[in-house]
């Protein structure tokens, strides 16, 4: 009722803003030109809830990062910490596991990238960032249930430009970025190019390392060269590699149970379990990334319709060592490194405008993902006796089943039992094809329909192999993890229709849709056993009713959503007391509004607002933890 009585409300009073505005936009004022439906078009036409960051948002608010973009953009969660990264829309996002795929979908300039460490290169020289709430699975394709973020960055112009920004804060932090635009062959050939560092302190002191982590080290270049063929034909050509490191990823114990305190204790008096920036982690703690992309964006236009093909290959590689215990007692390490490689092909005709619209177009991906982890019990022999006097109650409950018909004379073999670790080998193959199409019909001219259908298809296969270094005695009685060799192959298929229906009037738009999305299965790394790895698709329905509105000259622009998404088997990761369980576990349904609005009363001022509201409920959650 209350979202109801918002639109009405907004409904109304756009006829009092509407009766003053004049014909021609305001000279200072320039229209948002998005591609949230794979063709060029205003952002207030678009019958889709979708946030548009611009450049020169971005420059006027001090937009740095994806999680300032986050700030900008109701019901839209960024979390960027070292070595893990986390999206989320509407309510939802995806749990920190390799194997499991994302809720939200990435894309630069076209480019789906299938790791969301990606994001973390993204941020450099762009145009836009467009926020597209909901599932947008027949436009953009898997692993879009909760929304899509959609980056585009500044292409080459045939002229010269040249730009800087330099900008500093605590910490040390200083952020370096400089553009530099060249016409190489007038009218026909120009390059630009885009670099990027930022250097930060750490602001979390670990008082068992002496250091401060989190610490921010990163560097990019993106070079882009434009080859202008013809009026009509035109590359992109695109250059990116960067990289990044850090020190630790800051975290601080808040519980700490009796045992944790004690055991804990003996390395280090000053622990305790309240956030004040001071961190107790034994291991050096570290993460880096390097990463390359080159992509080819050719677009022909020709008689009534444009031709796009974007071709790509990315790739990247990721090393991380943390603390898997968070405290000072040397329990647990755990060591990962990844290796990732992508390829993407996409093909589309898009027809001009008119009465009936068209976009018809093929997708395909493949990806290739190897992950070595060892996960490792008490890794520094020097005081491995001193622990294992502080642990023995504990070892001795968890290996009596084992030990105890033996009585004292395993002693001397409780070193070589619990000092161990789990090596594993993890290879996920993914191929991925799909056709798509979208139709609007422009019944009149304020009344339009549009609908699009993706049929997908794809086949994952998986190499994982688990093994103990030593006995695998504690490991098993600790997360319950066994020796396994698991080699599957899923076959997955789905169909995602998309219905919406928009009336316009004025310089107002009301629109109703309906949508579908879906996100691929897998197999989760983190499996105690084989049994346990694998896991289905998750399906996502969603409705949504919508208003956008501009007036005043185009000086003012607001727009509210009220949505509903149900999910159907949705993938949930549950820690079970000693390990991760991913399983199909669960319906949900999320619902909500937005609004946002923005606001140039006069050149050089820009005002904006807005604001979400979610509700996330699970409907059905088996087997789910009390």
């Amino acid at each position: 009722m209350k979202i109801i009585l918002l639109l009405a409300i907004l409904i109304a009073s756009g006829s009092a803003w509407t009766d003053i505005k004049e014909k021609k936009r305001r000279d200072y004022i320039e229209e948002v030109i998005v591609t949230a439906q794979k063709r060029a078009e205003s952002a207030q036409d678009v019958p889709l809830s979708v946030s548009v960051i611009s450049a020169e948002r971005m420059q006027a608010s001090a937009i740095k990062s994806f999680e300032d973009v986050a700030l900008a953009s109701p019901n839209t969660d960024i979390n960027m910490t070292p070595g893990y990264v986390q999206v989320g829309m509407r309510g939802l996002n995806s749990p920190i596991n390799d194997g499991m795929e994302q809720s939200v979908g990435f894309y630069v300039d076209g480019i789906y990238y299938g790791k969301l460490a990606f994001l973390q290169d993204a941020f450099l020289d762009l145009s836009r960032v467009e926020l597209l709430k909901g599932p947008q699975g027949t436009l953009f394709g898997k692993n879009t249930v909760a929304g899509a973020i959609s980056v585009t960055s500044v292409n080459p112009q045939h002229e010269w430009q040249a730009g800087a920004t330099i900008t500093g804060g605590e910490f040390g932090n200083q952020e370096i970025s400089a553009t530099v635009n060249a016409p190489v062959i007038e009218d026909k050939l120009a390059l630009r190019l885009a670099a990027t560092s930022h250097t930060k302190d750490g602001y979390v002191y670990n008082s068992v390392r002496t250091v401060d982590e989190k610490q921010v080290n990163k560097q990019g270049l993106r070079g882009k060269l434009l080859f202008d063929a013809s009026d009509d034909l035109n590359f992109v050509l695109t250059l990116y590699r960067g990289e990044a490191k850090d020190n630790g990823q800051g975290w601080e114990p808040f519980v700490l149970q009796p045992d944790a305190a004690t055991v804990h204790g003996l390395f280090d008096a000053t622990l305790e379990d309240r956030f004040d920036y001071v961190g107790h982690s034994n291991s050096d703690n570290a993460s880096s990334s390097e990463s390359t992309v080159i992509n080819l964006d050719t677009n022909w236009d020709f008689g009534e319709q444009l031709l796009t093909i974007i071709v790509s290959h990315a790739q990247m590689t990721e090393s991380l060592y943390v603390d898997a215990d968070t405290g000072p007692a040397p329990i647990a390490d755990w060591d990962r490194q990844t290796e990732y490689d992508q390829q993407m092909l996409e093909i589309r005709f898009t027809s001009a405008p008119g009465k009936l619209e068209y976009i018809v177009g093929a997708f395909g991906f493949r990806s290739d993902n190897h992950l070595d982890g060892d996960l490792r019990m008490l890794p520094n022999p020097a005081v491995s006796a001193v622990l294992l006097n502080a642990l023995s109650s504990t070892l001795a409950d968890q290996l009596a089943p084992i030990t105890g018909p033996l009585g004292n004379i395993l002693d001397p073999l409780l070193y070589s039992a619990t000092t161990d670790a789990l090596i594993q080998t993890f290879q996920q193959d993914t191929s991925t094809l799909a056709l798509f199409t979208q139709l609007s019909w422009n019944i009149s001219d304020r009344l339009s329909a549009i609908a699009g259908l993706r049929a997908s298809k794809e086949i994952k296969t998986v190499d994982l192999v688990q093994d103990y270094e030593q006995t695998g005695l504690l490991l098993q009685s600790a997360f319950g993890v066994t020796e396994y060799t698991l080699r599957d192959k899923r076959n997955e298929s789905n169909v995602a229709p998309k219905l919406s229906l928009k009336y316009a009037w004025d310089d107002r738009m009301i629109y109703a849709s309906y949508s579908e999305g879906f996100k691929a299965g897998g197999y989760n790394p983190l499996a105690r056993t084989a049994d346990e790895s694998g896991f289905d698709q998750e399906t996502a329905i969603a409705y949504e009713l919508g208003y956008k509105i501009t007036a005043l000259d185009g000086a003012l622009t607001a727009n509210a959503a009220a949505f509903q998404t149900l999910f159907s088997d949705m993938q949930i990761q549950a820690f079970i007391g000693n390990g991760f369980l991913v399983s199909n576990a669960a319906k949900a349904t999320t619902e909500g509004l937005e609004f946002d609005i923005n606001f140039q009363p006069w050149r050089g001022t820009m005002i904006y607002a807005s604001a979400g509201y979610t509700n996330a409920l699970f409907d059905e959650y088996t087997d789910g933890p009390c």
